[in-house]
């Protein structure tokens, strides 16, 4: 086995890039403003390493996680993540990973996440055997 075996997420540059349009001095026509997101991010995670993912409110976290799930295509740069590209194979992608957004409505602080988690299945009537799989 090779380094690059037990890589299991790579980011190399990766940017992503919103255009909004805003309305000029003039008020006549909108400008077009580049908003960075993401700007030149890059890391590695390897098999078995757990990471933490901390920043200020806007510093792009949500949006570098939505980019390795495949929900956001990059502007610029390479991700992979279990061997695949996450833009191109998010079905295939889906199929082996899970990602959790948490908001306040859905997750209870003073509860452990399995918790939080069972509590949900409850309220949807989720089967345990389901549930489990």
């Amino acid at each position: 086995m090779t380094d690059q075996d037990d890589l299991v997420i790579e980011v190399a540059g990766a940017t992503k890039t919103f255009v909004q349009r805003r309305r000029g001095e003039r008020r006549l026509r909108r400008e077009r403003v580049d908003v960075h997101a993401v700007r030149d991010v890059s890391f590695t995670v390897r098999a078995g390493e757990i990471i933490g993912y901390l920043g200020p409110n806007g510093a792009g976290k949500s949006t570098t996680i939505k980019m390795l799930i495949g929900v956001l295509t990059p502007s610029a740069g390479r991700l992979r993540v279990a061997g695949l590209d996450p833009a191109r194979q998010r079905i295939a992608l889906a199929r082996r990973i899970g990602v959790v957004f948490g908001q306040r409505s859905t997750l209870w602080w003073d509860l452990p996440l399995r918790d939080s988690f069972e509590l949900v299945r409850h309220l949807y009537r989720v089967p345990s055997g389901q549930f489990r799989a």
